[in-house]
C-alpha cells in the first residue's frame, strides 16, 4: 500500500460524490466506499509481518481519516446549498420584529403564582406530582369508599391498565405525606385535574386545582380559619369577606364549604351569586382521622383544603366564560400584560 494509491482512492471517493445532492446519499456513499476499500485492509493488516505493521497502519489510518473528511466537507456543502436556498425563496433573516408582540402569563398561571407564593412563605413543599395515578391514591387512601359516587366509571378518566387520571391534586398529596415522619407537614400540590364533565360555561372536563394540607399537633379550626381567611384577603384584597358553611368531604371531618363577597356586587346580591352576596370559592376542613391512619402519620391533627384555580381566576378577573381561559384570544390575554 502506497500514498499514491491512497490519492488514488480519494479521486475515486470524490468521483462518486460529485452528483450527491442529499446528506443520506452521501453517507450512503461513504458506507459503501468503506465496506469496499477500506474494510478488507483490516484483514490485511492482521497476517502483515510484525516489522511492516506500524507503516501499514498508518496509511490504514490516513486513509481512514481522508475518507472522513472528504464525506464531511461534502456534507457540509450540501446544507450550505440548502441554507442557501431556504433563505432566498422561503424568508429573509432580516425581516423587521417591530410587529412581533410580547407574551403575557394567563389567568391561570397568574392565580397559580399568587398561590405559591402565599404558602411558600409559609414554607409549604411545592409539588406538581403525576396527572397519572392509582385509584388506591385517588380514592382509598382519602378514605373514599367503594360505593362512593365518585368512584364510578362516568366521573373519572381510567386507564386500560387500571390507572386514572387523578381526579383532585389530593391524590398527589396523599403520595407525598405517605409514611412521612416529620412533626411538621405542609404540603401543597397543584396542576391538572380531570372530570367526566360537559363543558359550558363554568364545567369543564380538565381544569386547574390546589391542594393544601397541613398536619402538626395542636392544629384547630381556628388555625383552620386563621389560614383560609389570610390566603382570600392575600388573593382578594383586605376587604374581602368570608363565610364558612358546613359540608361533607370524606377526607376531612368537619368539613366546609368557604364563600367570599361577591365581586360583581360587592356582597349586595346579583344574579352571578344568585342575590346572597356570596360566591363559593373552596372546601376545607380538618383531615379525616382515616386519612392520617393510612398515611401511616402519628400526629393527630391536621387541616387541608382544595380550590378550583380556574373558579378563582374568573371570580378575581370577573371572567364569565370558563373556556375563555383556555381559548388563547389575544383580545383576552393582552388585558393582563400589566
Amino acid at each position: 500500500m502506497q500514498d499514491i494509491k491512497i490519492n488514488q482512492l480519494i479521486d475515486k471517493l470524490n468521483d462518486q460524490l460529485k452528483n450527491i445532492d442529499n446528506e443520506k446519499q452521501a453517507i450512503e456513499v461513504r458506507n459503501i466506499f468503506t465496506k469496499k476499500y477500506l474494510t478488507p485492509l483490516y484483514s490485511e493488516l492482521k497476517i502483515t509481518p510484525n516489522e511492516q505493521k506500524r507503516e501499514f497502519g498508518l496509511l490504514i489510518n490516513s486513509l481512514k481519516n481522508k475518507i472522513t473528511e472528504v464525506v464531511e466537507n461534502k456534507i457540509k456543502e450540501i446544507k450550505e446549498l440548502v441554507e442557501s436556498k431556504n433563505y432566498s425563496l422561503n424568508y429573509d433573516i432580516n425581516l423587521n420584529t417591530a410587529n412581533f408582540e410580547k407574551g403575557t402569563l394567563t389567568p391561570l398561571n397568574l392565580m397559580a403564582n399568587e398561590i405559591i407564593s402565599f404558602f411558600k412563605k409559609m414554607n409549604f413543599r411545592i409539588e406538581y406530582g403525576d396527572e397519572i395515578v392509582t385509584s388506591v391514591e385517588n380514592f382509598d387512601l382519602l378514605n373514599i369508599s367503594k360505593d362512593h359516587p365518585a368512584r364510578q366509571g362516568n366521573d373519572s378518566f381510567f386507564l386500560d391498565n387500571g390507572d386514572m387520571l387523578r381526579t383532585h391534586c389530593t391524590a398527589t398529596t396523599a403520595r407525598v405525606i405517605n409514611n412521612n415522619k416529620s412533626k411538621d407537614i405542609r404540603v401543597l400540590s397543584f396542576g391538572n385535574v380531570y372530570r367526566k364533565d360537559d363543558d359550558d360555561a363554568t364545567h369543564s372536563h380538565q381544569f386547574n386545582q390546589v391542594d393544601i394540607v397541613w398536619i402538626k399537633d395542636g392544629l384547630s379550626l381556628l388555625n383552620l380559619k386563621w389560614l383560609i381567611h389570610e390566603l382570600l384577603k392575600y388573593l382578594f384584597g383586605s376587604k374581602v369577606e368570608t363565610r364558612f358553611r358546613l359540608s361533607y368531604f370524606p377526607f376531612t371531618e368537619p368539613s366546609f364549604e368557604v364563600d367570599v363577597t361577591c365581586p360583581y356586587c360587592n356582597g349586595k346580591g346579583c344574579n352571578i351569586c344568585k342575590n346572597s352576596g356570596f360566591i363559593e370559592v373552596l372546601g376545607a376542613g380538618m383531615l379525616h382521622f382515616n386519612v392520617m391512619k393510612n398515611a401511616n402519620i402519628n400526629i393527630k391533627t391536621g387541616l387541608a383544603a382544595g380550590m378550583g384555580i380556574d373558579r378563582l381566576a374568573m371570580i378575581k378577573y370577573r371572567i364569565t366564560d370558563i373556556r375563555d381561559l383556555y381559548s388563547n384570544d389575544f383580545k383576552i390575554l393582552n388585558q393582563f400584560k400589566k
